[in-house]
């Protein structure tokens, strides 16, 4: 093979290897991330199908994160960020294999349990 040929193909495979590394997608997270600002609607929209007021008890037992409070207790306790992240010792939620919540939403709960979990 000629040198021009080996310099093309070497190009070609460089350039497909490096076409084809993900990106990461850059989050926009805010200075002070608030429940009602940010959080409500991330759990409203993500978990209230299992979490909601009306049918935590039949569907997500007795975790309630309906409302404030109940959602700092569980961000308290470790469990929140536990689960919504998969990690080792928690159940995953959402309770569907494989799936999880929008990453830049959970770096947006983290940064909210991280700075205290205003309202």
């Amino acid at each position: 093979m000629n040198s021009k040929k080996v310099i093309f193909l070497y190009l070609f495979l460089t350039i497909s290897i490096l076409n084809s590394c993900k990106e990461k997608v850059s989050c926009q997270i805010p200075e002070k991330v608030t429940y009602t600002k940010q959080i409500k609607t991330i759990i409203e929209t993500d978990c209230f199908l299992c979490h909601a007021q009306d049918v935590y008890k039949t569907k997500a037992s007795r975790n309630k994160i309906f409302d404030y409070e109940s959602l700092k207790k569980m961000g308290e306790s470790g469990v929140l960020i536990g689960s919504i992240t998969h990690a080792t010792g928690y159940i995953a939620m959402p309770y569907k294999k494989g799936v999880k919540i929008d990453s830049c939403n959970i770096e947006l709960i983290k940064k909210w349990v991280q700075t205290g979990m205003h309202n």
